[in-house]
């Protein structure tokens, strides 16, 4: 696969991330993301500071809830970057 193409992909998978995260089905994906974040931060705020197990299991799942929103939001932006690469090598060849 040349550059060019690994751009083009990049900005296609890019721009059907941004697609999902515009839709209602992604708004919900991203909602109940986050508010599983802050139910495990909440959680973790009144949990004692001698229950390491519990402690891990919260962290992991804020991590996890975060992942998701980080991994479209990165898809995006990678995709947008590739754009911008493609379309300076088109002017500069």
């Amino acid at each position: 696969m040349s550059e060019t193409d690994e751009l083009i992909a990049a900005a296609e998978l890019g721009e059907e991330a941004k697609k999902f995260l515009e839709s209602d089905l992604g708004r919900m994906l991203i909602g109940l993301a986050d508010q599983e974040a802050a139910l495990a931060l909440e959680a973790l705020a009144i949990t004692s500071p001698s229950e390491t197990a519990k402690i891990t299991e919260l962290q992991n799942q804020v991590k996890v809830s975060r992942w998701v929103t980080q991994w479209l939001t990165e898809l995006v932006s990678d995709g947008e970057q590739s754009i911008q690469v493609f379309k300076q090598q088109r002017d500069e060849g």
